[in-house]
């Protein structure tokens, strides 16, 4: 039986970050974004939902996305929570019907805490 598994990575600056586009951070959202991506090991763009699958897998360490709708994140949340991973929105609530269209995601819940503290 095959199964996944999120790798633990505790600190951004060693993080394998992705995210599908630069240009879907817009104002506040953007600056929030750059402050992670500033700080992490590699970033990587492109991938869509790919991305969040190599969390699940162990090869990456955080997702942050914007402009998104529920179609897109919500179909990941059982996998990325089996795999030990956590999705949020950028308050660090539980992602539901009525989530808006930001996204993070982290193998490491020290990583998602940090993120959160950066995203603020």
């Amino acid at each position: 039986m095959l199964s996944t598994h999120a790798r633990a990575c505790p600190e951004i600056g060693q993080a394998v970050l992705a995210t599908s586009s630069p240009q879907m951070f817009k104002g506040d959202a953007a600056a929030a974004f750059e402050r992670i991506r500033s700080r992490a090991g590699l970033t990587m763009y492109g991938g869509d939902c790919y991305v969040y699958g190599l969390i699940a897998s162990g090869f990456h360490d955080i997702v942050i996305e914007a402009s998104l709708g529920i179609h897109d994140y919500l179909p990941l949340v059982p996998v990325l929570e089996g795999a030990g991973a956590i999705i949020t929105d950028w308050e660090g609530r539980t992602l539901g019907l009525d989530s808006g269209d930001k996204v993070l995601a982290a193998g490491d819940r020290r990583m998602h805490d940090q993120a959160l503290r950066l995203l603020a």
